[in-house]
């Protein structure tokens, strides 16, 4: 009886005990689901979840499959909050655990060893992970490896290699059964792409990161890109753009309480008020910036923010300040062992004793940071460094250094210039619209392919030979859908082609023909033997031929711009007739905000006929007016002046046989314009006549079209 009770007590405490052990695993998978459902939505899990991970990687019942899990979950979060202590400290404390798991630990000894400036080591580790994936043939992982190996070229600075793998490793995410495989590999190619300088085409990368971020409800990744472009548009000094970005990062990261991202916006918002010498706004989004890092002490966000603070000061001219901020953020730097940090902590110390004019310091820190920062070639740092060395040693004579230096800063400096990335990301918008088009088409079709598959299933229980015949004739019908839509786009490719080189001729033809005209105009004061005037006029005359050249060959600009010119370039005509005629140009606030575009210079013949036909260089009180509107829905353009008209202007002799180059490329361009974008655009020129007045008024509609950028 004694030995029966025994055996029952022992029954209860095994059973209690597996029981126990089980309510635990239970446990450990209920965390790790809800750490993840926290790491896409929240961004940040809570520190709650962190504790009881650690507690479960200490414990000896768990399986290991749901430690890897976790110790893979921790590496992640601390990484990508800059936690390089804890990172540091997690990775060497599970090393063991890791090996159990060859692809979980090549992955993180490749970015141990990246984080460390290894990146030799960090390139062996990706190469070890690669053999490893394709042992396993899984699409996911060698998209992994890929990634991985992408990122180590470009820390060595091959740049064909980084490239060549990060398409590798978009083509293999795209293959894989992973949701989130295509949004990763977009993220890599948006960083070895912005690591080489190429600021449009990571812009464009980060776009479509977006949208597949969107489509898999990763807010996390969706604010985290979001920031990235706001600080390309701060790169190539589109400040308000750059806030635009932000904003839209913040109402993210505020929705769903994502604390940490929240501070690096607002580090960002304070940076573009500091260029902006916006200094009461700077000063707030510190404050906000500052009280929301409390908790993450040992992040590089504190010293991060820490920086701006000081060039904050910098600004402010309160020197003591700023060298108390930025010895505090090298010290954090230092302690984290993070060497761009520290890179750009002495390019920052060096800006400061360069405004305190202390030479020798100044030149050793921003040798220091050249040093530290030299595997970021196009780094905004980096390049900076040498047009301060290139100032010192012009003011210290030394002209054969300083000449060095700002032939490498010129150099990295029009490879990166804002002018072409401004360029390329003003371009975005079409590329991206069109892109997103085509992958609508490509899902839809998919959607239809699925659909086939399922009536084709359900013929198949009623009557496979019926099945057969109808897959037959899909099939045929397919083919003979896809041929005709593929001939039908080859030729509106074609006929699109044909219209934009057409427009580009007739851009070109267009320069040309405005120089010959201004050229008279220095010609008269040539041989008027008036230097002050000539001089006065030329540096006009400079300034005007500039902005021709720089929007001439494009195939619209800002209405601003189109503005900018004409002003210009009738201030340059009323110098030339010596204020005989005045003029006003009219546009609403609304179209520059809505960023119209307008071809360039499609107003200037007919201003210019004003003055030349219309004679109102030798009339009295002459008068030009231009006017822009939005009416109808399209971009209306009015240009009225007081002239003699055109019926008095071929009566007056050699003028009368005169026929308009200028006018007629400018209707053959509007043609274009209808051909291209399916408008109704058009010119007419009319007179103005009656007793007391006359003049030509022209009247010119185009389309109405603008370059935002809208994610919605």
């Amino acid at each position: 009886m004694n030995k029966t009770k025994l055996l029952f007590v022992l029954y209860l405490i095994f059973s209690c005990s597996f029981q126990a052990q089980e309510i635990q695993k239970s446990i450990a998978t209920d965390l790790i689901k809800q750490f993840q459902s926290n790491y896409k939505n929240s961004i940040v899990a809570n520190d709650v979840i962190i504790d009881e991970f650690k507690n479960i990687l200490k414990a000896s019942h768990y399986k290991d499959k749901d430690k890897l899990t976790i110790i893979n979950l921790l590496l992640t979060h601390y990484y990508e909050k800059g936690e390089y202590i804890e990172f540091d400290r997690a990775f060497r404390n599970n090393r063991a655990l890791l090996k159990r798991d060859l692809l979980i630990s090549y992955y993180w000894e490749n970015i141990y060893n990246n984080a460390k400036s290894e990146y030799e080591k960090g390139l062996n580790s990706a190469r070890m992970h690669l053999m490893q994936a394709k042992r396993n043939g899984n699409n996911d992982d060698l998209s992994n490896s890929y990634m991985l190996l992408a990122k180590s070229n470009a820390y060595l600075n091959k740049k064909d290699s980084a490239l060549y793998f990060s398409n590798l490793a978009l083509n293999f995410a795209k293959r894989s059964d992973s949701e989130d495989a295509v949004s990763r590999s977009f993220k890599v190619q948006s960083e070895v792409f912005n690591h080489f300088g190429m600021i449009g085409k990571s812009t464009s990368v980060l776009i479509k990161l977006i949208d597949e971020a969107e489509k898999n409800k990763d807010n996390r990744l969706v604010c985290w890109a979001t920031i990235q472009i706001a600080y390309k548009s701060m790169q190539i000094r589109y400040y308000n753009e750059a806030k635009t970005y932000f904003r839209k990062a913040l109402s993210i990261s505020e929705k769903y309480n994502a604390k940490f991202y929240s501070s690096i916006i607002y580090r960002g918002l304070a940076e573009t008020a500091i260029a902006l010498n916006e200094i009461s706004q700077a000063e707030d989004y510190l404050k906000q910036c500052f009280r929301l890092i409390e908790e993450w002490k040992e992040s590089t966000n504190l010293p991060l923010t820490m920086l701006t603070k000081a060039k904050l000061l910098m600004i402010q001219n309160k020197h003591q300040l700023a060298d108390n901020e930025l010895s505090t953020a090298l010290k954090q730097f230092s302690h984290l062992n993070c060497s761009y940090g520290i890179g750009i902590t002495n390019h920052l110390l060096g800006k400061l004793s360069y405004q305190q004019n202390e030479w020798t310091k100044a030149e050793n820190y921003f040798q220091e940071s050249i040093q530290i920062l030299k595997g970021n070639p196009f780094d905004s740092y980096r390049i900076e460094n040498h047009k301060y060395l290139a100032l010192l040693f012009a003011e210290n004579r030394n002209f054969r250094d300083a000449y060095l230096n700002l032939e490498e800063y010129r150099s990295y400096s029009d490879i990166n210039s804002s002018i072409s990335s401004s360029k390329a990301i003003n371009e975005l918008t079409q590329m991206y619209s069109r892109e997103l088009r085509e992958y609508r088409i490509k899902e839809q079709e998919q959607v239809i392919t699925n659909q086939e598959k399922e009536k084709e299933l359900l013929a198949l229980k009623s009557d496979k030979q019926l099945t057969t015949i109808i897959s037959i004739v899909i099939v045929l019908i397919s083919i003979i859908i896809i041929v005709v839509f593929y001939f039908r786009q080859l030729k509106i490719k074609q006929q699109r082609q044909e219209v934009e080189m057409s427009q580009t001729l007739l851009r070109t033809q267009m320069n040309p023909h405005f120089i010959f005209n201004a050229m008279s105009v220095i010609q008269s004061y040539i041989y008027g033997n008036d230097p002050n005037k000539s001089s006065k006029f030329l540096v006009s005359f400079s300034k005007l031929i500039r902005l021709i050249l720089e929007n001439s060959p494009k195939e619209f600009i800002p209405l601003d711009t189109e503005i900018d010119i004409l002003d210009k370039y009738l201030k340059t005509q009323k110098m030339r007739f010596e204020n005989r005629f005045d003029f006003k140009i009219k546009a609403p606030e609304n179209l520059i905000f809505k960023k119209v575009l307008i071809p360039p210079m499609i107003t200037q013949p007919f201003v210019e006929n004003s003055i030349e036909h219309g004679q109102l260089n030798i009339i009295e009180n002459g008068h030009i007016e231009i006017e822009f509107e939005q009416r109808d829905n399209m971009l209306f353009v009015k240009i009225q002046d007081n002239g003699i008209g055109r019926l008095e202007s071929q009566k007056s002799g050699k003028k009368k046989n005169h026929k308009s180059m200028a006018l007629n490329i400018t209707k053959e361009r509007v043609n274009i314009l209808n051909k291209k974008y399916k408008s109704k655009a058009t010119v007419t020129i009319s007179d103005l006549t009656d007793d007391k007045y006359s003049g030509t008024v022209v009247e010119l509609y185009l389309p109405l079209l603008n370059e935002n950028i809208n994610f919605d």
